[in-house]
């Protein structure tokens, strides 16, 4: 298979004009010059004779270049016949234009109809998949384009390497994402049967979590805990406190019953939608984002948004700040993933969060429930989340956020130190 025919096939090419296919050649070539240039591999004039291809050729088919700034997804771009029906548009992942334009090698054993007869296929994958170099999106892109290769490329990595961490990781967030729970569980068990890593042990804690099974959570995460104590190392520290968390949360919410329970688990399930939204927000509108942080600074008169304010930054820009659509980027996620009405409504209701000064007057931390006072107004909230070090009578300022019949702290809190609220308390 010849270059062309590669990219065709990769980047699912073969029905589109050639004029197209061309102009998708010269785009790549451009990207490629524009790195070397910067690199200094080769000259600027090098590069501009490449820039300047490339423009001839679009202007000489009216070929038109559509990317994010065109309502587009993020990392996506198209190029189209000027004057053509713009829902027969048909973007491509920059991800995908990387791949074909740096791995090749990659490329080709992924459009093999046989991998088996591809020759070094599995030590390619292992290079490529361990190579710190290569943009982690990059080799989410390659397994999730098509997950049916996707997870053959995986497997005959791991057939080769049963103990490879990179491919075990992919294969278990395809399954994820695929809703295949037993496939990804098995594919613990099977990692961890070979190997003891912490982090695995980590991730399966999680993930057993996740479907309500704290017993064996618990155990996971007991595991992952215990092979950082063996290895005392100090690089651990952060990740064995982070363990030690784990634990101690989940513990509390093994010997919960009742309503307190129920209440408890749909915090926890509002706390990993909030963190699904966020992470699409940042994936989808990188240059929105960027934009949303000059204007939330200057609309704040920030110099920069600190540690202390990341979490209100990132709420209003997911749940508060609209787009050139008038939705914001939770409700667009809300849309594409199909949520009901009545989840719509509360992650709207994300956008109007309650601020103020707030004291803590009473707190049940075995049920992450705690009630509020907003000192200003005398209003009393209760508010979800595991905070242990809130005790009572201590305060706190910011954002707290409404969800059902309860709010949530939104990710971080301004606890303000003891002489702070004797202080207050004073008032």
């Amino acid at each position: 298979m010849d270059q062309n025919e590669l990219m065709k096939s990769f980047l699912d090419l073969e029905d589109k004009e050639e004029e197209i296919v061309e102009a998708w050649a010269l785009f790549i070539a451009v990207q490629k010059v524009f790195r070397d240039a910067e690199a200094g591999i080769i000259s600027k004039r090098e590069r501009d004779n490449v820039q300047r291809a490339f423009i001839k050729h679009m202007r000489k088919n009216k070929l038109v270049m559509q990317d994010e700034e065109d309502k587009l997804k993020a990392h996506e771009v198209a190029i189209y016949k000027e004057g053509g029906a713009k829902n027969e548009l048909k973007p491509l992942s920059i991800f995908d234009l990387w791949l074909i334009a740096d791995f090749k090698d990659v490329c080709a054993a992924y459009v093999a109809d046989d991998l088996n007869s591809v020759e070094g296929v599995s030590d390619m994958m292992i290079k490529f998949l361990r190579d710190p170099s290569v943009d982690g999106r990059m080799k989410e892109r390659l397994i999730e384009k098509d997950m049916g290769k996707g997870e053959k490329l995986l497997n005959t990595v791991i057939d080769n390497i049963p103990t490879d961490v990179n491919a075990h990781l992919l294969l278990v967030e395809l399954y994820d994402r695929a809703e295949r729970y037993v496939d990804a569980e098995a594919e613990y068990k099977r990692f961890l049967s070979e190997t003891d890593d912490e982090v695995v042990w980590a991730n399966y804690g999680h993930f057993l979590e996740k479907r309500e099974r704290y017993e064996d959570s618990l155990d996971a995460f007991k595991n992952s805990l215990a092979h950082c104590e063996r290895a005392g190392k100090e690089e651990y520290r952060g990740f064995l406190d982070a363990m030690k968390d784990c634990i101690t949360r989940v513990e509390r919410m093994k010997n919960l019953e009742g309503e307190a329970a129920l209440k408890a688990r749909e915090y926890q399930e509002a706390e990993w939608m909030i963190e699904d939204i966020r992470e699409f927000a940042e994936n989808r509108f990188e240059k929105e984002l960027a934009k949303a942080e000059e204007e939330y600074k200057d609309e704040r008169d920030l110099e920069a948004i600190m540690l202390e304010d990341a979490f209100d930054f990132i709420n209003w820009f997911v749940f508060n700040r609209k787009l050139g659509d008038d939705k914001t980027p939770g409700m667009l996620y809300a849309e594409e993933n199909g949520l009901s009405s009545d989840l719509m409504g509360r992650i709207e209701g994300l956008g109007n969060p309650v601020a103020g000064n707030f004291e803590v007057v009473g707190v049940d931390h075995a049920a992450f429930k705690l009630l509020v006072k907003d000192r200003a107004t005398e209003t009393e909230y209760t508010l979800m989340g595991n905070v242990p070090e809130l005790i009572e009578g201590q305060t706190f300022v910011g954002n707290i956020y409404p969800w059902a019949d309860f709010y949530l702290t939104g990710g971080g809190l301004k606890v303000q130190d003891e002489e702070s609220s004797q202080d207050i308390n004073k008032e």
